[in-house]
């Protein structure tokens, strides 16, 4: 019998970046509203295009699932397993078209580079009528990986002022991983990928703006096409792969580049 830690407690870290962003970006935009500002006036809403480039730091938590196997014959098997990716900086661009006041559309492209960690560890407990004896395995391996990012997201605008305006995004796209070597075997792969973020944009001149945003990815793990160990058996093509699905963040900063009229003319702008 098989009891697996709840799914859910290990994407628990990631909701705290998430909701302490919406709630600095919701105080930022509060607090640069001067109580005499008077509201920007009525303008015709023209649909607008920007470019932004920037950079932003890659985080996955660690996950950790164990499982007990009782045997009424011969006794419990203890096993758990982890995944992990150390921390990296990547490089993100982005395009966007609002063909709405409130609602546009994002594309965007990123890349990182860093390692994926794994481990899985096993320990056999004989009760008293077993005749095996106790046993225990650990075995860990790494994979330095390059990570490019394609997704395409919904943009949904929030609260704004003359200076700030807010967003918030989510979609989905591809994640598509490619090994910096292949001595175990391991081969280029794809993961499906959802997008959720919020974000914030402050005026720098009727063409220019700045970006601070939160971003997560949400998937599940690569295994690269690498088999599956055998707990208890010992090898030198043994590696420990496991597929969990995962939140990576990777909070961004851009330059953002406005097209059009809209910029040019110092009209208010409708979008971050």
């Amino acid at each position: 019998m098989t009891h697996p830690q709840i799914w859910l407690r290990p994407f628990l870290p990631g909701i705290i970046p998430f909701s302490s962003c919406l709630l600095f970006i919701l105080a930022a935009v509060a607090a640069s509203a001067q109580p005499d500002e008077k509201p920007a006036p009525p303008t015709k809403f023209e649909p607008s295009i920007d470019l932004s480039l920037g950079v932003y730091g890659q985080q996955t938590y660690a996950r950790t699932v164990s499982s007990t196997d009782v045997f009424a014959l011969s006794g419990t098997r203890l096993t758990q397993v982890t995944q992990e990716t150390s921390p990296s900086a990547g490089v993100l661009a982005t395009f966007h078209q609002s063909f709405r006041p409130w609602l546009g559309y994002n594309i965007n492209i990123g890349y990182s580079r860093f390692s994926e960690n794994y481990s899985n560890g096993m320990e056999f407990i004989p009760n008293s009528t077993s005749k095996l004896p106790p046993s225990s395995s650990f075995i860990k391996g790494s994979l330095d990986t390059n990570m490019y990012e394609v997704t395409v997201a919904s943009v949904i605008e929030g609260p704004r002022t003359r200076r700030f305006s807010t967003f918030a995004q989510v979609g989905g796209g591809g994640l598509f991983f490619k090994p910096l070597y292949n001595k175990i075997g391991a081969s280029e792969e794809t993961r499906p990928a959802l997008l959720f973020g919020v974000g914030a944009n402050f005026k720098l001149t009727g063409r220019l703006d700045l970006r601070a945003e939160y971003r997560g990815l949400f998937y599940k793990s690569p295994d690269f096409n690498v088999q599956d160990i055998t707990p208890g058996v010992t090898g030198t093509n043994q590696f420990p792969m496991t597929r969990l699905f995962t939140v990576t963040s990777t909070p961004a900063v851009s330059l953002v580049y406005h097209f059009g009229h809209a910029a040019s003319t110092g009209k208010p702008a409708r979008r971050p």
